[in-house]
């Protein structure tokens, strides 16, 4: 068999989100940065991450391919980052890209809202189907042929620290001049009942997943998205 020696890099970064929700887990990971996202070539222009889908509804959250104007909710401030630059083998890469693919496509899979909680106190636990940032990031990695030195569910940025240190290559930060697209919907406002409708639907089944390790029957896609 002839040996994979092309070899190809993805960038990791580790970023701070400027909101109340940002905040919170600053304080509960004690870590600077509390999201990860993931860029496939150095210009930082678009990203691949499990995040919030609008700007002011947070816990509504999912596989999202974002923009640097995301990260600050739309204000013209300095994106404070720390970026990692990771070489993975051609076969590596292919089988990364077909992750990101097979995640885009599956309606079933959700963000693990309950992970966020359940990492600072007890260390995380797996959820059928639903990753958080961290999670997606490590199982990301992990396909590309990245070793992980814990389970996928315990990744918080301060673990992508630890697991990538010496492939970093910046800290500090980046330029974020852009403007608000009006037809964005990130930045659409969220009506009040369809926020409450969706975060309810959202609890109550991912409380299913962690007991029963399996999508519930009641499970509607359409409820963990926004149009």
């Amino acid at each position: 068999m002839k040996q994979d020696l092309k070899q190809d890099y993805v960038y990791i970064l580790l970023l701070y989100l400027p909101s109340g929700f940002g905040d919170l887990t600053q304080k509960m990971t004690r870590y600077r940065y509390t999201h990860v996202a993931l860029s496939l070539d150095d210009s930082y222009e678009h990203f691949y991450a499990f995040s919030r889908l609008r700007a002011k509804t947070p816990p509504v959250s999912g596989y999202i391919e974002e923009k640097r104007i995301y990260y600050t909710l739309g204000e013209n401030i300095p994106i404070y980052t720390k970026i990692f630059q990771v070489p993975v083998s051609s076969s590596g890469l292919a089988n990364g890209l077909a992750f990101l693919e097979q995640t885009r496509q599956d309606k079933e899979i959700m963000y693990n809202l309950i992970n966020m909680v359940l990492i600072p106190l007890f260390g995380g636990a797996p959820c059928h189907k639903a990753y958080n940032c961290g999670e997606f990031i490590a199982l990301f990695l992990e396909a590309c042929g990245i070793p992980l030195h814990r389970p996928y569910y315990k990744y918080v940025p301060k673990l992508f620290h630890e697991l990538l240190a010496e492939y970093e290559i910046f800290e500090g930060t980046l330029d974020n001049s852009g403007t608000v697209d009006p037809e964005d919907n990130f930045f659409q406002e969220t009506p009040s009942f369809v926020y409450l409708d969706r975060f309810f639907h959202i609890v109550c089944e991912l409380m299913y997943r962690q007991f029963f390790h399996k999508v519930s029957s009641r499970f509607r896609p359409e409820k963990v998205r926004l149009p």
